[in-house]
């Protein structure tokens, strides 16, 4: 029963460190992202006037 409560437990913290990571990453480097993204979809869009 112990082994069942450490593995849940280990899960759960991994689990909870991969979403802090995912939101630490979005709030460092979402705007970069987005504007470089954005940039693309502008470019595509003057090329297909063309």
């Amino acid at each position: 029963m112990q082994l069942v409560i450490t593995a849940i437990a280990v899960i759960a913290g991994m689990t909870f460190s991969l979403a802090i990571a995912l939101l630490v990453e979005e709030f460092i480097f979402g705007e970069v992202f987005r504007l470089f993204f954005a940039r693309q979809a502008v470019r595509v869009k003057a090329e297909q006037k063309h």
